[in-house]
């Protein structure tokens, strides 16, 4: 479980390093709207502290054999396993159908947004029945 929680520590850090470079471009890109640079900062902002946060929470798990088996039941738990399925199942579910609602509402309003948010609900919806043919495949 430790070698996991390692990983899970280097994902970390990638991601802090993925946020603070996406705050930096937005602040060193000269050709870009304040609209796209308060977006990249904003989401670089959120992405290095949700990704510190877990840093820390993974280190501290490390460092003390307590919260390490702690960690570990949280991790495979097959109660908490099944929790995060169905929420992702549901969130994903629940984002697709307000994806594909705000796409017909920005075609309609002759928006080129709304072609945009539609190609991804397709691309979304392609990968979903590919995984879905994979994975009832491999059970």
């Amino acid at each position: 479980m430790e070698k996991k929680l390692k990983i899970k520590c280097v994902v970390c850090v990638i991601c802090i390093l993925i946020g603070v470079s996406m705050i930096i471009i937005a602040l060193k890109l000269n050709g870009i709207s304040e609209l796209q640079k308060s977006y990249m900062s904003g989401f670089g902002n959120s992405f290095t502290v949700v990704s510190l946060v877990l840093l820390i929470k993974n280190i501290i798990a490390i460092s003390n054999p307590n919260n390490l088996r702690k960690r570990e039941i949280e991790l495979t738990d097959e109660r908490n396993i099944k929790i995060a399925t169905n929420s992702m199942a549901i969130t994903f579910r629940i984002c697709i159908i307000l994806q594909a609602i705000l796409s017909m509402v920005l075609a309609i309003m002759d928006n080129e947004l709304g072609m945009y948010l539609g190609l991804l609900v397709g691309i979304q919806l392609i990968v979903y029945i590919i995984t879905n043919v994979i994975i009832s495949k491999k059970i």
